[in-house]
């Protein structure tokens, strides 16, 4: 008897977390609402096996594929969601539930009022509906705490105190875990009458659910996509994260290209950034990141023609554009760096184009006060370096530094150019 019911929780978690994690590799493709939208459908169920199936375990102790399979896989995925795409994604599902539960309680007081209704074999318990869509509310309320203080932990975890990622990832669930079981088993034993040995065997069962969840992420996250650098975060900075809060409004400028230069706003690149992975991985085409930055310009803050500041950069604007293949984008990122796009060029093809951009640059002999002013470029490529803007961007800008710190007139790739 217990051996079916231990391969029923672990048949129901591989088809779950399975398929999840399926839908949340897919969203390169499909988009992540999908693997939002899964998330939300299984809530349902979740809750109502929470209160009416429980199987049984030795010692007379009994869990429900609801909380121990179903709830502790919806915590992994959004701290996985949190790992790879960050907070302002990561609580877009919480916040869904919590106000699809709310609108599911208005729903339900309507129905409590007088109606004549059609006899049926079975009729529908408006009480206990009511009783459920509550626990579902305060389900969604404990969710977002539990994501909060498991964010913050995570970040606590791997980045002060370095543990492994298994580690860091296992530990925070287990405390996610544990808080959600004290919570919400106390509403469950209050409100349906569930006994403690369920509330036992339940956070016995989120327990180790903590550590196979934990173990399965850790391989996502080594061998599927690579796991982002870190972000650093306090417990206030992740509630800042994921608050809710009015998006700063959008420099204004005066159409899409740098007037000095010709390139792109610096405004344009994450969006043309994203488009054009958004092709890579519908393609399976790799795509270099060009990110340049202009020697030299320390030491000339301003200055008159035939070399001023504003002369410079547009002579090297015109360099870098002239030099570009057809279907490549630059885009002006700040006042001294540039950025270049280079659609389905693989990592030596890009390394080739940012060597003839540097010659080129190089080739004008832009010189003042003894300081020439060249390239130092660092080159990131997807899939193998990143797979995400601010991954890409990220590598770049590391390469960008160790060609800078290795002196002037400089590429910088998976090795020196």
């Amino acid at each position: 008897m217990y051996l079916n019911n231990f391969l029923l929780i672990l048949g129901e978690m591989a088809i779950y977390f399975g398929a999840m994690l399926a839908l949340f590799r897919a969203r390169h493709l499909i988009g992540i609402g999908a693997f939002f939208c899964a998330l939300g459908a299984t809530h349902f169920l979740e809750a109502y096996l929470s209160v009416a199936f429980y199987v049984r375990l030795p010692f007379g102790l009994a869990l429900s594929p609801g909380s121990a399979v179903l709830f502790s896989g919806k915590l992994a995925l959004l701290l996985l969601t949190y790992i790879r795409e960050d907070a302002p994604m990561a609580r877009q599902p919480l916040y869904g539930m919590l106000l699809g539960n709310f609108i599911i309680i208005l729903l339900v007081a309507l129905l409590a009022m007088d109606h004549v209704r059609l006899p049926l074999p079975r009729t529908l318990d408006v009480a206990f509906l009511g009783k459920f869509a509550a626990l579902m509310v305060w389900g969604s309320l404990l969710l977002f705490l539990e994501c909060l203080v498991m964010f913050a932990l995570y970040e606590r975890l791997s980045r002060r105190f370095h543990c492994g990622l298994w580690l860091s990832v296992s530990l925070t669930l287990l405390l996610g875990l544990t808080i959600d079981q004290i919570a919400y088993f106390t509403a469950l034993h209050l409100t349906f009458g569930i006994p403690f040995s369920a509330g036992i065997g339940g956070w016995v069962g989120k327990l180790l659910a903590a550590v196979i969840y934990g173990g399965v992420i850790t391989w996502y996250l080594t061998r599927v996509e690579a796991l982002p650098a870190g972000r650093g975060r306090s417990l206030r900075e992740v509630w800042n994260a994921m608050r809710l809060h009015r998006a700063p409004a959008a420099p204004k400028v005066a159409g899409r290209y740098d007037p000095m230069t010709g390139a792109l706003h610096a405004d344009q690149f994450a969006p043309v950034c994203a488009h054009l992975l958004s092709i890579t991985a519908l393609t399976g085409r790799p795509m270099s990141l060009l990110l340049m930055r202009v020697d030299g310009i320390e030491a000339m803050r301003v200055g008159p023609p035939p070399l001023g500041n504003g002369h410079l950069m547009r002579l090297i604007g015109e360099a870098i554009g002239e030099g570009l293949r057809t279907g490549d984008y630059v885009v002006r990122t700040n006042d001294h760096t540039f950025a270049v796009l280079t659609p389905g060029a693989a990592h030596q093809a890009g390394m080739q184009v940012a060597s003839m951009l540097r010659a080129r640059v190089e080739a004008l002999g832009l010189a003042r006060d003894g300081v020439s002013h060249t390239l130092c470029i660092g080159v990131a490529t997807t899939p193998q370096d990143a797979q995400s803007v601010p991954d890409l961007v990220q590598i770049a800008e590391q390469r960008l530094s160790s060609a800078r710190q290795a002196g002037a007139n400089r590429v910088v790739g998976m090795f020196a150019g």
